[in-house]
């Protein structure tokens, strides 16, 4: 790798170019402050489609990182793999002390996110890790309203998440543990993130229950949607209206992952191989007294997240969706509610998160969330993971490597 940020803008290598890479692509091709070093993709197929898609012209295209990054400058690498990926991706850059964006989750085991924070301490702390509902502008002021006083002591803390689009997850490889983690860790390590963010307090004791209720196997239905009877009329096919558009850019991108030995894009949500939950609850004792729940519920009529936050003297109630927040003060009958400005994915996070890390990689400001730090949402999605299966509480000092998570956040 040879570092040559040009007229500020930091450029970038992009490794792994399905839906999540696909934007952080086109974000480099259109902001300011970024400019497109190279693209890579176990499917180098897909990493030229998604270069057509958005317009790059004469991009070098890699099927392995550390090859990009000894024949290509550039200034930091984006990681948008699939989560059991990030950590050999995040340690080839790190190793080479290349900045590097990990997208949460930063692994899904302990011993990957050790493996990231050894390698970030070798390099000097140039890992950054994506967890950009930190940045959402709900959640930041709800945090400084707290720091504020809002509250007074924090008693409990309430988050929960109905995703609609959540059921895709049931064909995609977010529905194996052994890729993704899990539900516990691909999707709920946000809210868990920021149950610790907002309390600074560490988790000591999880308990967790979790079912897979609705998407059971349906005889009726084939294991791809495009052999379905049923195509056309049901809800959850792949295909809006059951019509299949073979020249749909999505669709394209499905069948090079497919024809190259990955899963098929319309598994069946009934009838697809996973391993997670489809609704679950947990509730988290912190340091200090604080108690936490968090809810998660991919069959869900609507797509909303919230956070309530209960204290002393206080109350404060935050709405993603609506990007909105209200705060009660304790013996008063005036709840003030604060308009918060907010626009772009995951409520204003995904653009404020950028601006921060290009920021990083020029050495003008350190990593806000640093592997270490982001290892204990992680610690606490397997806590809840092995509380939910066993039907037991779980202390969080009997998950592996947790003393050392502890000890260096």
């Amino acid at each position: 790798m040879k570092n040559g940020m040009a007229k500020n803008r930091v450029k970038l290598i992009v490794a792994g170019c399905g839906g999540r890479g696909h934007w952080f692509v086109s974000q480099a091709c259109k902001r300011k402050d970024y400019s497109l070093a190279a693209l890579v993709d176990i499917v180098p197929g897909r990493a030229e489609l998604t270069a057509q898609h958005v317009g790059v012209k004469k991009v070098p295209i890699f099927a392995d990182l550390g090859e990009a990054l000894d024949k290509v400058s550039c200034d930091a690498v984006i990681l948008s793999t699939p989560d059991v990926a990030h950590p050999d991706g995040a340690v080839a850059a790190l190793s080479r002390g290349c900045p590097v964006y990990v997208e949460k989750p930063l692994a899904i085991s302990m011993e990957g996110c050790l493996r990231i924070v050894e390698a970030d301490r070798a390099s000097g702390g140039k890992a950054f890790v994506g967890f950009n509902l930190r940045y959402a502008p709900v959640y930041k002021t709800i945090r400084k309203m707290i720091a504020d006083g809002g509250v007074g002591r924090i008693l409990n803390i309430q988050t929960d998440e109905y995703y609609y689009g959540g059921r895709t997850y049931f064909r995609r490889w977010n529905r194996l543990r052994n890729v993704g983690g899990g539900l516990w860790i691909t999707k709920s390590c946000h809210d868990l993130d920021l149950l610790y963010w907002i309390t600074s307090a560490f988790p000591e004791k999880v308990f967790a229950t979790a079912a897979l209720t609705h998407y059971h196997p349906r005889p009726d239905a084939a294991r791809l949607c495009r052999d379905c009877s049923l195509r056309k009329s049901c809800p959850d096919c792949h295909f809006p209206g059951g019509a299949i558009d073979e020249d749909a850019f999505s669709w394209k991108m499905a069948k090079l992952r497919e024809d190259a030995g990955g899963d098929p894009a319309d598994l069946c949500l009934w009838n697809s191989d996973k391993d997670t939950y489809d609704h679950a609850n947990a509730q988290i004792e912190f340091a200090g007294d604080i108690i936490a729940t968090h809810t998660v519920n991919v069959v869900s009529s609507c797509s909303q997240r919230r956070m309530r936050v209960s204290g002393t003297d206080g109350m404060i109630d935050g709405d993603l969706e609506n990007s909105s927040v209200v705060h009660y003060k304790r013996h008063e009958n005036k709840p003030r509610e604060i308009n918060v400005k907010a626009s772009g994915g995951h409520g204003g996070g995904d653009e404020n998160i950028l601006t921060d890390f290009a920021a990083f990689v020029r050495g003008e400001k350190p990593s806000p969330i640093s592997p270490a730090e982001a290892s204990v949402s992680i610690a606490m999605g397997l806590a809840c993971r092995l509380s939910s299966d066993r039907g037991a509480a779980v202390k969080m000092d009997e998950m592996p490597g947790w003393d050392r998570i502890s000890g260096n956040s």
